[in-house]
């Protein structure tokens, strides 16, 4: 479930993501019929794990700047 909503981000300025869109998540979830409380429950960990590994692909101008 989570994997397949790794795309689902809110971007920011110069299109960096900056949060996993809950709300998209969520709907997505109602739809496959999930645990929605497990779901929600899992959904600050799993936001971390995205984010931390968009950091590394980050370059150096988009470090700096």
């Amino acid at each position: 479930m989570i994997v397949g909503c790794g795309s689902q981000l809110r971007v920011g300025g110069f299109g960096v993501p900056f949060a996993l869109d809950f709300g998209a998540v969520m709907a997505v979830g109602t739809a496959r019929r999930v645990d929605l409380d497990l779901l929600a429950a899992s959904l600050p960990a799993a936001e971390a794990a995205i984010l931390s590994g968009r950091d590394d692909c980050a370059t150096d101008d988009e470090e700096e700047g």
